[in-house]
């Protein structure tokens, strides 16, 4: 039976409704701490986050520890919270991509999706080659792929929690060798069990993206069950076309993010992303679209001055109405109809 497989299970695709597609709830990369010269704070590793630092976290994002972490231990409350807000605001469900070498938390996302009665999709695989764990390094395209097929069909990390999508499967700058057999392991097992993939890009050169491409295809997997993430980072329309062409979604999914990702790389406003996305629309792309906020680092959380997981919803859907004149039947299709048809599987692998 058509399905999305949900961390509570399966769910009729129907039953979705706004769906974000790339987010994370829980996650902890303390271990990319990384704090710069201009950071002049001897606590910039232990003390506790707070709304004074979230300034100084656009300006560096990776400066204070605590601000890439948040756990179900210590933080429950405060993301149950700040998640209340996107279903409060009308979502009703989360694709959430903490895979390998972020630190994901099955089993905490089942609690907070019984506790708002939300739908969270889980994605499962390995992020950027930099975080994967040793092991990952030595272990060959069979191998890799036995390990994932168990991920998918038994449950994450040894629970009975099961992702629905696999990904973000991370992908650096340039490619590297154990990224690319963690990309053909993941597209053979979504090939054998019907699961759609999310590719987390740097944003790469189009020689980098087509390559992406190339391997999924060469492996089998359909490019329309393919979401790159993180392109919204780039305005250049021809770029888009030559992608969208082949047949993958695009996300533009990091609104909401006024920072700095590194010295001299600012990420792109709001309304670059939207006038972007909305020429894309006028191209014929708006199939292919997708819209979410990333959520990763606590200085984007409404608690501490960021614009939360109801960004979309709540400000950037009524400006593209009231500024650009879109109408109820795009914002269904970006909201609704595309991430569904992204995340159904025609049938179960058990």
């Amino acid at each position: 039976m058509a399905h999305v497989m949900t961390v509570r299970g399966p769910v009729d695709p129907s039953e979705l409704g706004p769906t974000m597609t790339h987010e994370h709830i829980f996650l902890d990369f303390r271990h990319a701490w990384s704090p710069s010269a201009e950071i002049l704070d001897a606590d910039a590793g232990t003390r506790p986050f707070e709304t004074r630092l979230a300034g100084v976290s656009r300006w560096n994002q990776s400066a204070y520890r605590n601000n890439l972490v948040q756990s179900p231990k210590h933080d429950y409350a405060l993301i149950s919270e700040e998640v209340g807000e996107y279903v409060r605001a009308g979502g009703g469900a989360i694709v959430e991509l903490t895979v390998i070498g972020l630190n994901p938390e099955p089993e905490a996302l089942l609690q907070l999706s019984e506790d708002l009665d939300v739908h969270i999709v889980a994605g499962v695989g390995f992020y950027v080659g930099a975080l994967h764990p040793p092991w990952v390094e030595v272990m060959n395209v069979p191998q890799l792929t036995d390990f994932l097929r168990t991920e998918v069909i038994d449950g994450m990390g040894g629970t009975s929690v099961r992702p629905g999508i696999i990904g973000e499967i991370g992908t650096s700058e340039t490619l590297l060798d154990a990224e690319e057999r963690v990309l053909r392991a993941s597209a053979r097992v979504a090939v054998e069990t019907d699961t759609p993939i999310n590719v987390h890009c740097h944003p790469p050169t189009l020689e980098v993206v087509q390559r992406i491409l190339d391997i999924l295809e060469e492996e089998g997997h359909p490019l329309d069950r393919t979401s790159l993430s993180h392109l919204d980072e780039i305005t250049d329309l021809d770029y888009h076309r030559a992608i969208l062409g082949r047949g993958p979604l695009v996300g533009f999914d990091s609104f909401g993010q006024d920072g700095y990702f590194e010295p001299t790389w600012k990420s792109k406003s709001d309304q670059a992303k939207l006038e972007t996305m909305l020429a894309l629309v006028e191209a014929g792309f708006e199939d292919q679209l997708l819209m979410s906020q990333d959520m990763h680092k606590k200085h984007y959380l409404l608690r501490y001055g960021g614009l939360g997981y109801n960004h979309v919803l709540a400000r950037v859907i009524p400006r593209m109405k009231v500024t650009y004149g879109a109408d109820d039947d795009l914002v269904q299709k970006l909201l609704v109809t595309n991430p569904a048809r992204l995340l159904t599987r025609g049938s179960d692998p058990e």
